[in-house]
């Protein structure tokens, strides 16, 4: 019997160790081979780790000062706080890497970068407190011209869609009458800074800022999808937009953690660093938007967009597509028909 509870032991360290150097390999591939937010999951989980086992050798020394006669249940208890440490430490470090899919499509900005040469498109930077952000500006009217600064969705870049709405007469035709902006979020295309709710906030009012000093700017419309139109939002509430456009829009950030896993309610929202309250931000909007939604989306919830719908004071025209998914909202005709009627009016 001694023998095979031996052999257990022997196992079980094994496994332990295996286990530790896989993990302390993986972190390691993140924090010298991966970037931006991967990096930062990687160094936060590491640093959780290695603060634990301080906290582990510092707590068996002061437990063996002490003379605490039952250790097993003070290691249990220790072991419990470990536990609930790391974990909150890793759902912290790993949710931005969730929401923010930082993208740089060069080969949409070779194409642009051609297309500028005869004045169609025109690639902006600017500086901020913050480091230099940079876009695209689809001229799609002659001068001065209502103008649509977008906020892009997760995985999304400023060359990719403005070159897509350059290239795609039917939904370029859409916007007409108005130019097109869309500035890159802090840590996505060629845009300098870390990917966060603050930076983002920022950014929204200096795009903003910046396209009305332009002279073939005369007035703005905010639109957003899915993560942006919380930006928008935003901006909204805090600017005097000439309208506001929401595709796929959600009430809080709350909303799009419990998306991913439905366990952040009571204590647990306190682990949500991305907050981006829309359904604050609603209250102070004075304009009536237009809030596209579908209630197939698998991605915002449903709910979530009816909740924000509700907090508009001026109101709010609400659409509901039928049975069309996340990814969808940019090639559906009725959605893009929304939009043009909206712009028209």
């Amino acid at each position: 019997m001694s023998t095979f509870l031996d052999k257990l032991k022997k196992l079980k360290k094994s496994a332990l160790t295996g286990l530790v150097g896989s993990v302390t390999v993986t972190l390691l591939w993140f924090i010298l081979f991966c970037n931006g937010n991967v990096r930062t999951l990687g160094l936060s989980i590491l640093g959780a780790a290695v603060v634990i086992f301080v906290l582990k050798i510092a707590y068996d020394f002061v437990i063996e000062k002490v003379g605490v006669t039952k250790k097993f249940l003070a290691n249990e208890l220790f072991i419990l706080f470990a536990l609930i440490a790391f974990l909150a430490t890793t759902i912290c470090a790993l949710a931005p890497v969730m929401l923010f899919a930082s993208v740089h499509n060069e080969r949409a900005e070779k194409s642009l970068k051609a297309y500028a040469a005869n004045g169609n498109v025109e690639e902006l930077s600017f500086e901020t407190a913050n480091g230099t952000l940079h876009g695209w500006f689809l001229h799609n009217a002659q001068g001065s011209a209502p103008t649509v600064l977008y906020f892009g969705g997760n995985g999304e870049d400023a060359a990719g869609r403005v070159l897509q709405l350059f290239e795609d007469k039917n939904v370029r035709s859409v916007f007409g009458g108005c130019h097109f902006a869309y500035i890159d979020y802090p840590g996505y295309g060629k845009s300098e800074g870390v990917s966060s709710e603050e930076s983002f906030k920022r950014m929204g009012l200096s795009a903003y800022d910046c396209l009305m000093n332009r002279d073939d700017v005369s007035k703005i419309t905010l639109m957003g999808y899915s993560l942006g139109t919380g930006v928008a939002n935003y901006v909204a509430s805090e600017r005097q937009p000439a309208g506001l456009i929401l595709m796929a829009p959600y009430a809080d950030g709350y909303d799009l953690y419990n998306s991913y896993a439905n366990i952040f309610h009571g204590p647990l929202k306190a682990l949500v660093s991305f907050k981006m309250k829309s359904v604050k931000f609603a209250e102070k909007v004075t304009v009536k938007p237009l809030l596209i939604a579908s209630n197939m989306d698998e991605e915002i919830p449903y709910e979530s967009s009816v909740r924000l719908f509700e907090q508009y004071k001026k109101g709010c025209n609400f659409v509901t597509i039928d049975e069309i998914g996340h990814n969808d909202f940019w090639n559906t005709q009725e959605v893009l028909d929304e939009i043009e009627k909206y712009l028209a009016q």
